[in-house]
């Protein structure tokens, strides 16, 4: 998934990490060590979330030495609509794919 420009569009959560500023040291962890989609980038000694990256693992809160990074919901329109059954689901991908 690393190689697509979008790995949130091929593992969908309905969560993204965000960092809080003031309580980040910039360690690097969580870019550096944690992240399997290389979703924290850093900018001038502070790191931000690509939410375009970002497929919502966790993995980074879990590991960040100050609880700087939590994850949390997505922005309504980010999110998918929940099909009410398999078969529903299935005709909805498939119009999304073209076929």
């Amino acid at each position: 998934m690393k190689e697509h420009d979008a790995p949130y569009l091929l593992a969908k959560s309905r969560f993204v990490a965000e960092i809080d500023e003031d309580s980040c040291v910039a360690c690097g962890i969580c870019s550096e060590e944690r992240c399997p989609m290389d979703a924290i980038v850093e900018d001038d000694d502070v790191y931000r979330v690509s939410e375009k990256r970002c497929i919502g693992c966790g993995v980074c809160a879990i590991t960040c030495p100050t609880d700087a990074i939590m994850l949390v919901p997505r922005p309504e329109s980010a999110m998918d609509g929940i099909s009410g059954d398999m078969a529903q689901w299935e005709q909805e991908r498939s119009a999304a794919r073209g076929l």
